[in-house]
């Protein structure tokens, strides 16, 4: 709808004018909210993502190491 048109059906005036110039602010601070919601929701996904295969790495090379340690105490004690 045209702000000229609200302006005229809420009776005109200064009044008027700054009711929908807010109005129109609200709108826009409305939306880029949400487009910032949205650049979050995906951050927060790919950082989630990312941590999981970072975890995932983090447990193959525990295993690893502690497959050498057990052979290594293995070893030791076999030398006894």
């Amino acid at each position: 709808m045209d702000p000229m048109t609200v302006v005229e059906q809420i009776g005109g005036g200064l009044q008027a004018v700054v009711i929908v110039g807010q109005a129109i602010a609200n709108i826009v601070q409305y939306r880029r909210n949400n487009q910032l919601q949205d650049k979050l929701l995906d951050l927060t996904q790919t950082m989630g993502k990312e941590n999981r295969d970072l975890l995932s790495q983090t447990n193959l090379a525990i295993s690893a190491n502690a497959e050498t340690m057990r052979e290594a105490v293995r070893e030791l004690r076999g030398r006894k």
